[in-house]
């Protein structure tokens, strides 16, 4: 219903813009036709000004010959209220008719483009100094034997005639039909007129005489009149644009019975669309939208892991919903035998990784053992030393493993317990060489990955193994504090302090680095962290380095 519906409002709007455009083109022609005739008059007028331009009579300027040469050119031609000539001064020596006074034009601007040597011109809307009548004034030069310039023969159109011509164009008693000047003022109607109030107000006229005045076509316009009827009003331009008739008709004579085909023609399709869309709407709900409310609470259980729930209602729906009911219970059985099946190859996965965590623990400890065996045979201090650093880094690696072998997910370690494991066993790994160094841990409970616990572990115990070794010369007791700290959502920071004898940071140089410091270097580098060592009331490594909150809860213990 939609197509055809909506072709048959398009075709009803289309058909109605058309009949406006022709009904709008008309009312322009009939204003223009107008136009037209008065252009046919200003030619012809050039014509008879040109043919008496060259009379013997009209050149003598003067005498009852002049007088009967002007009258014939214009005589039967009722457009032509009078001719005249006049000498290179301004002043008229000759006329068609009687002059009472005297008449001077040499102020006048037609008889000015003369002198400035126009072939022919014609004047704006005036008034007749030797008739006192409004009209136009057409006019050629009359030229002496050299050629030069000793006045001008004229022609005067007069307005009433003009009005008598575009009164032909008028259809009915309720147009509106009037001249205009330049300006917008009506030049043919009497103030109290009842023309006058069929016309659109002055500021509406002098807007679209601004605006289509350079063009010289006429133009269409819909509007309110004074008397507050919309008329459809068409305005011609004259003498290029100096003089404009208008003409108008009431929009709803013109175009009553279009809207009233376009508002059947739009009013139709709805009341069709309506018909249609309540018995579809009925159709669709009890036929279609109810059983697929039915599937869709059905495709939700699916997503929420229920896969044992079947469509049994669909029964009782029609052959295509039966049909999508069935394809979704098979599609359930296929789902649940495909997530058993990963279910099972992610355990026999999981045990596989778990394995292979706990024989790496395994044989880190059996290489602890074996270092452990041969360290019972040495007997230089420094060599016993290095073999005790040795074992950490080994234990540090081996706590690691065990910790993914004995978490939930292979791929998450609580740093806390991860930490306490480490100092555990570092406390065990026989570095305080019977001294008294109290080792605790301040952590919350963050989870991190495999990728930054290794270089992490590693870290913390090269700078405890350091701590152990250089903050407590010649004391029998000490403390080394481990502390963990988030500072922002993508950060941790991690400080192991002794409040040992601390170090002189002059005499720390790059030459004077040893491998626990080069170690613990190239372990903030994995962590692509920052690090910071200084002496206050001991020595303070500090490292900064991303790691993602992914657990916020804080927990402080101490070993």
């Amino acid at each position: 219903m939609l197509a055809p519906g909506a072709l048959a409002v398009l075709q009803a709007i289309n058909s109605f813009n058309n009949s406006m455009r022709i009904l709008e083109q008309s009312l322009a022609q009939a204003a223009q036709l107008s136009a037209a005739e008065e252009v046919g008059v200003i030619a012809a007028s050039r014509e008879i000004l040109t043919s008496l331009a060259q009379h013997p009579d009209v050149l003598a300027g003067s005498g009852i010959a002049c007088r009967r040469a002007l009258q014939r050119a214009i005589g039967g031609l009722a457009q032509y209220e009078a001719a005249a000539v006049v000498n290179a001064d301004g002043e008229m020596t000759c006329a068609s008719g009687p002059v009472r006074n005297p008449v001077r034009v040499h102020d006048r601007d037609w008889f000015l483009d003369i002198k400035r040597g126009a072939d022919f011109t014609v004047s704006d809307l005036l008034i007749g100094r030797w008739l006192g009548k409004w009209g136009i004034v057409a006019a050629v030069p009359l030229h002496d034997s050299d050629a030069d310039v000793v006045g001008a023969v004229a022609l005067f159109i007069n307005l009433d005639w003009l009005t008598a011509r575009y009164a032909k164009a008028a259809p009915g008693d309720n147009t509106a039909l009037a001249l205009l000047d330049s300006k917008g003022e009506v030049l043919t109607l009497e103030p109290e007129s009842s023309m006058q109030s069929r016309l659109p107000p002055r500021e509406v006229i002098v807007a679209h005489i601004s605006d289509r005045a350079d063009q010289g076509q006429a133009r269409a316009f819909r509007t309110r009149a004074i008397d507050g009827t919309w008329r459809l009003y068409a305005i011609s331009p004259l003498l290029e644009g100096r003089i404009f008739v208008i003409l108008g008709t009431p929009v709803l004579t013109a175009v009553g019975p279009l809207a009233l085909q376009v508002a059947w023609g739009v009013l139709t399709p709805f009341l069709m669309w309506a018909l249609a869309i309540a018995v579809v709407w009925f159709g669709i709900e009890h036929l279609v939208v109810r059983w697929i409310t039915y599937l869709e609470r059905i495709t939700s259980a699916y997503a929420s892991g229920r896969h044992g729930v079947r469509p049994e209602r669909v029964s009782a729906a029609p052959a295509e919903i039966r049909s999508l009911g069935e394809t979704f219970s098979r599609m359930a059985d296929l789902i649940s035998s495909r997530e058993n099946e990963l279910r099972e190859s992610l355990h026999q996965k999981e045990l596989l990784v778990r394995e292979i965590h706990h024989r790496v623990k395994n044989n880190l400890q059996l290489v602890m053992s074996l270092l452990n065996l041969h360290a019972r045979r040495i007997r230089d201090p420094r060599a016993e030393e290095a073999f005790a650093e040795a074992r950490s880094r080994i234990n540090a690696l081996a706590t690691l493993h065990r910790r993914l072998y004995e978490s939930e997910s292979l791929q998450e370690i609580d740093l806390h317990w991860f930490l306490e494991d480490l100092c555990s066993e570092l406390r065990r790994g026989g570095l305080s060489r019977g001294r008294n160094v109290e080792l605790i841990v301040e952590s919350p409970s963050e989870v991190i990955g495999p990728e930054l616990a290794v270089p992490l572990g590693l870290l913390v115990t090269e700078a405890i193994t350091n701590a152990y070794k250089h903050a407590f010369v010649d004391r029998a007791h000490g403390r080394i504090l481990v502390q963990v700290e988030r500072v922002s959502p993508e950060q941790l920071l991690i400080r192991i302090r002794d409040d040992g004898s601390g170090f002189d940071p002059e005499s720390l140089s790059a030459d004077s680095t040893g491998l626990g410091r080069s170690l613990i270097e190239a372990f903030v580098r994995q962590l692509h962290g920052e690090l910071q060592i200084r002496s206050e009331n001991g020595t303070i490594v500090e490292v900064r380095f991303p790691a993602p909150a992914r657990r916020q809860q804080e927990v402080r213990c101490s070993a």
